[in-house]
């Protein structure tokens, strides 16, 4: 095989929202945006080798959907020669951003920040294209126990891998990537700042250890991983001590001192020729429920809303009653007498830079499911990118069914879907992937 030049380009654009913008990600949280701590980014490494080329956008957003991906695609393909299926977009998933998802009761965007955030990100990735250059790739790995926590069974598994890549240009280091499953949500539903959370400080700091290089984060497979509290926390105000911009900081530092070990002992890629495939696959839904059950939980979640109200309940619960009973009215308008089988379409990629493989995941997936894909392609680098090509809420394994719980049970409706996914989707998507890097060989 001949060997290629890599070439690299990056770009970091500033996609923070104005003051007063709606937030997402927590159903708790009383009030708008009242300030910055942060500036918000989204940064683009482009990658080419002969005529291959591909663009990986990681945006501090809580998700892309893919009315935005299409946008920045429709763009970026007029400004460059990238094939739309090589933009590759995700989110770091950070609950400290402005509301983007369409379609769902994650909160209303502004259509004007969604036009201004396509735009830019577009521009963004010409911007990298234009500046490429060759580059060494360097490829490491560590461990990180300290700040990932499983929040379904405390003291449970987690990934603690930290992979990482270093990529040296002619004037020293260009960029890094650092690539780690955990939730970031240190923050919770009463921070009104914008804020990347603790990946923030992770960049912040690593930015101080190579200037001038970009810093990427890209959140892997973290559906039930988080620093430590349980996912209803957040709604019913039991939010602890810990949930502070210190908290996020110390744990940004400590993860970044682990991603500096791997960085500074990873081994030199050979030959990090880009090879891309892409593939869609449809998940199905479990039973649409019939009109009256729609009504039904209507009804339920009204009353619960009624009791909440005459009980002094807190403010997440009383407005995740409102919003459920919402869902269902909306739900009903849209599903009833339809007779098709619901899927939900999930794009997938996976490129390879050398023997070192990246793997897209539209969602919320659980940690078992990057597991699973770096035991079967073990002792190879593996990077698992959640979030990314598209958000379809929570993917869990056919295990985690009987136990339940928000990921299972309640959290689809947040997403507007109008059933649960399917048990066996989220190893559906594995097993695509896995299909998908063979014919890359």
């Amino acid at each position: 095989m001949t060997e290629q030049t890599l070439l690299l380009g990056t770009a970091k654009i500033d996609i923070t929202p104005p003051v007063g913008t709606l937030m997402a990600g927590f159903v708790a949280r009383e009030g708008k945006a009242s300030g910055v701590h942060d500036r918000l980014e989204a940064n683009v490494l482009l990658f080419q080798s002969g005529e291959e080329k591909l663009a990986l956008v990681m945006a501090d957003l809580i998700g892309v959907d893919a009315a935005l991906i299409e946008e920045v695609r429709r763009i970026a393909t007029r400004l460059t020669d990238l094939p739309a299926t090589h933009i590759v977009i995700g989110a770091i998933h950070t609950h400290g951003g402005p509301a983007v998802l369409r379609g769902g009761f994650l909160g209303e965007p502004d259509p004007s920040y969604l036009a201004f955030l396509a735009h830019s990100i577009a521009v963004g990735i010409s911007q990298a294209d234009q500046g490429k250059e060759p580059v060494k790739v360097y490829s490491g790995c560590g461990e990180c126990r300290e700040v990932g926590k499983n929040r379904r069974r405390p003291g449970g598994p987690t990934d603690p891998e930290v992979s990482v890549l270093r990529f040296e240009g002619a004037a020293g280091t260009k960029a890094v990537l650092v690539n780690y499953a955990c939730h970031p949500v240190v923050l919770g539903p009463d921070n009104l700042l914008i804020t990347a959370d603790y990946p923030s400080y992770l960049r912040q700091t690593l930015s101080a250890i190579y200037p001038g290089a970009l810093v990427v984060f890209a959140t892997g497979a973290a559906g039930n991983i988080n620093t430590g509290h349980q996912a209803r926390a957040s709604i019913d105000g039991r939010l602890g001590k810990k949930r502070t911009f210190a908290e996020a900081q110390r744990l940004g530092r400590i993860l970044a001192g682990e991603a500096l070990k791997a960085l500074e002992t990873a081994t030199e890629i050979d030959n990090p020729s880009l090879k891309v495939k892409g593939t869609t696959v449809a998940l199905p839904l479990e039973k649409i429920p019939s009109t009256g059950e729609y009504e039904r939980m209507k009804l339920e979640w009204e009353e619960k809303y009624r009791s909440l109200k005459a009980a002094g309940g807190s403010f997440g619960e009383i407005e995740e009653a409102q919003l459920m009973a919402n869902w269902a009215e909306k739900m009903k308008q849209k599903w009833s007498g339809r007779s098709e089988e619901p899927k939900i379409l999930c794009e997938l990629t996976v490129f390879t830079l050398g023997d070192c493989e990246f793997y897209t995941l539209p969602g919320e997936f659980f940690f078992e499911f990057g597991l699973m894909l770096k035991e079967a392609r073990r002792p190879r680098p593996l990077f698992v990118l959640g979030y990314t090509n598209g958000c379809i809420g929570y993917v869990a394994p056919e295990a985690a069914y009987k136990e339940g719980g928000y990921e299972i049970d309640d959290s689809y409706r947040y997403y507007g879907l109008p059933a649960r996914l399917l048990k066996g989707g989220g190893e559906q998507v594995v097993q695509a992937l896995l299909a998908l890097v063979k014919t890359l060989s």
